[in-house]
């Protein structure tokens, strides 16, 4: 593990999920996201520490585990401030909302892992999109949304770009050719956005630095249409909406467990609240059961 430079005070360290670091002249440091959990955090302190550096501030691009498990260990170990947007942080502090939401009642068990639950801390700053100060310096938040309802990304003074899970490499989709997502229709508009930036430096949650950024843009454009299409085609018939998870899960090769099925079930939600509010599909009951069906042209 180690400190890698992008440019100027830029850094990140490498783990699973990218965290972000900019070092500011007094030997302090602002964390663009913790890490996964809070073993991560401190190896990441530790190294942090080997070079003499102080933690001041976190910013979360999004609320996800693997994005703020570390939130917590820093906000204990160096009484740091931690920033992000309000819907996010409703989730950071009351770390139940995102196994409540997945399950839409009291979770199972199962749900209740530092994967999805991550120790709760203090978010001190609610921040918008647009320009802010930390530490006395000058950074910009851009509105990500999509992956996660309030995702954001943000631009450090030496214009490194830190996309969190806006977008996903070409090596992941390679892997995993799926999008986890909560809003469609704003993810949408963000990959249209983000083919439009054109920042020196831009880093991905999982991945770092990145060049091509257009083409990946492209290739994330791609898995979407292609999931969008999937179910298009299956409920030309109707269907409920756990006959399409599982049609999508095997005509992807997805995998097949509890915890990846109610996360693959929620963006199957979210794809099927796109193409209902689009008008391209409707919902309705038949039999007592809940069912979908593309509505006639």
């Amino acid at each position: 593990m180690q400190l890698e430079h992008v440019k100027g005070n830029t850094y990140y360290i490498n783990f699973p999920s990218i965290i972000g670091v900019y070092i500011f002249p007094d030997e302090t440091c602002l964390l663009i996201d913790s890490g996964a959990s809070s073993a991560f955090a401190s190896k990441a302190h530790k190294l942090l520490r080997s070079k003499n550096l102080k933690v001041v501030a976190i910013f979360n691009t999004h609320a996800h585990a693997d994005h703020s498990g570390g939130n917590s260990y820093f906000q204990k170990e160096s009484n740091c401030d931690i920033y992000a947007t309000s819907f996010e942080a409703a989730f950071m502090e009351n770390s139940l909302l995102g196994p409540y939401c997945l399950w839409t009642a009291s979770p199972v068990n199962m749900l209740r892992n530092k994967f999805l639950m991550p120790e709760a801390s203090v978010i001190n700053h609610k921040i918008k999109p647009g320009r802010i100060f930390i530490n006395d310096e000058i950074f910009e938040v851009v509105d990500l949304p999509g992956h996660s309802m309030e995702h954001v990304g943000i631009v450090t003074p030496d214009e490194v770009f830190f996309s969190g899970d806006s977008l996903i490499s070409l090596h992941n989709l390679e892997k995993f050719p799926f999008l986890y997502m909560a809003d469609v229709e704003k993810h949408i508009r963000t990959l249209e956005k983000l083919k439009d930036f054109d920042y020196p430096y831009t880093v991905f949650s999982h991945g770092g630095l990145m060049s091509d950024v257009k083409n990946v843009v492209v290739e994330n454009r791609k898995v979407l249409k292609h999931i969008l299409t999937l179910i298009e085609d299956y409920i030309k018939t109707e269907k409920s909406r756990e006959e399409i998870v599982s049609h999508v899960i095997k005509e992807m090769n997805l995998p097949d467990n509890r915890n990846q099925y109610i996360l693959i079930a929620g963006t199957i939600s979210a794809y099927l609240s796109y193409l209902c509010n689009t008008k391209k599909a409707r919902i309705f009951t038949d039999d007592n059961n809940l069912k979908v069906i593309l509505s006639d042209k």
